[in-house]
C-alpha cells in the first residue's frame, strides 16, 4: 500500500482529535476537591459538633473578576456567646450551660426569670477601613430549635466591650431603654408568619449594619412580655464549617 503526505495528514488529524476527547485531565492540570467535613447535630438540645479530618486545608474559592476590582463578602462568626440569667445577675465567673455558642431567650415578665444572651464578634476590620459590617440571622432549621410564646421577637442592642470582657445580667442594658452605653440596633421579629416570609426568601434576616470595629458586642433580649406562656427562643450558633450554618453572622467588604 502506498503511503502518501494525504494519508499522513488523515491520521495525524484522527490520533489528534482521540487525544483531545479524553475523559480524564491531562498530567499537568490541577483539580480542586472540596475536604470532607462531619458534622453530628443533636436536635433535642440543639447543638452541632464538627470534625474536619487532619491534615486538611481549607481553601476559599475566588470568585471571577472584571480584570479591575472584585468584592469578596467575607463571613465572621461569633467568638462568643454568653447566656445572662436574671435569676443569677452577678454570675460572670463561667458561662452558663458550660457553652459558648447557646442563644437563649426567655420573658414572661421583665427581669422576673428573664434570660438575654450576649453576642460578641472579633478579628473584624478596623474602623480605619470604613467598612461596612452587616449583622445577619440565618434562621434555625425548626428540629434545631425550641421557640415559644405569642410574640418571641426580640430587640438587638449595641454595646461598647472589650474581646472576652466578663458578661452577666447587671450588665445587660436591654430593660433600661438602652441605657447609658447602648444603642438599640434592630429588631428580629418573631412572629411565626414574619419567619415563614423569611425562609421563602432565603432564611437570612439583616437586622442592620454599622461601621466595622475590630470588636462588635451586640446584647439581644425579649421586646415583649408573656402572655400566658413566656416567650422564649433557644437554639446553638453555628458558623462554618460545620453544618448548617444557623444564628448570626457578620458580612463585609462587599
Amino acid at each position: 500500500m502506498l503511503i502518501t503526505p494525504t494519508t499522513y495528514l488523515i491520521l495525524a488529524l484522527l490520533f489528534l482529535n482521540h487525544a483531545l476527547s479524553a475523559p480524564y485531565p491531562l498530567p499537568n492540570s490541577t483539580s480542586t476537591i472540596p475536604p470532607t467535613t462531619s458534622s453530628t447535630c443533636n436536635e433535642s438540645i440543639g447543638s452541632c459538633n464538627t470534625t474536619t479530618p487532619a491534615n486538611t486545608t481549607l481553601t476559599a474559592h475566588t470568585p471571577l473578576t472584571n480584570g479591575t476590582h472584585q468584592n469578596i463578602c467575607q463571613e465572621v462568626y461569633p467568638s462568643d456567646l454568653t447566656v445572662l440569667n436574671s435569676r443569677y445577675p452577678d454570675h460572670n465567673s463561667t458561662h452558663l450551660h458550660h457553652t459558648t455558642q447557646l442563644f437563649m431567650l426567655r420573658r414572661q415578665l421583665a427581669n422576673d426569670g428573664e434570660i438575654a444572651t450576649r453576642v460578641q464578634f472579633n478579628d473584624l476590620p478596623p474602623a480605619t477601613s470604613n467598612q461596612s459590617c452587616r449583622l445577619e440571622f440565618i434562621l434555625p432549621r425548626p428540629s434545631l430549635q425550641r421557640i415559644s410564646g405569642l410574640n418571641p421577637s426580640f430587640n438587638v442592642y449595641t454595646v461598647e466591650r472589650a474581646p472576652g470582657a466578663p458578661a452577666s445580667w447587671n450588665t445587660y442594658q436591654g430593660n433600661a431603654g438602652g441605657g447609658e452605653d447602648a444603642t438599640l440596633f434592630g429588631t428580629v421579629n418573631g412572629e411565626e408568619e414574619a419567619l415563614a416570609r423569611t425562609r421563602r426568601v432565603g432564611g437570612v434576616a439583616a437586622v442592620n449594619e454599622t461601621l466595622c470595629r475590630e470588636t462588635l458586642t451586640f446584647q439581644m433580649g425579649m421586646k415583649y412580655n408573656g402572655k400566658g406562656v413566656p416567650n422564649y427562643w433557644e437554639f446553638s450558633n453555628v458558623g462554618l464549617p460545620a453544618w448548617p450554618v444557623q444564628g448570626f453572622r457578620v458580612v463585609h467588604g462587599c
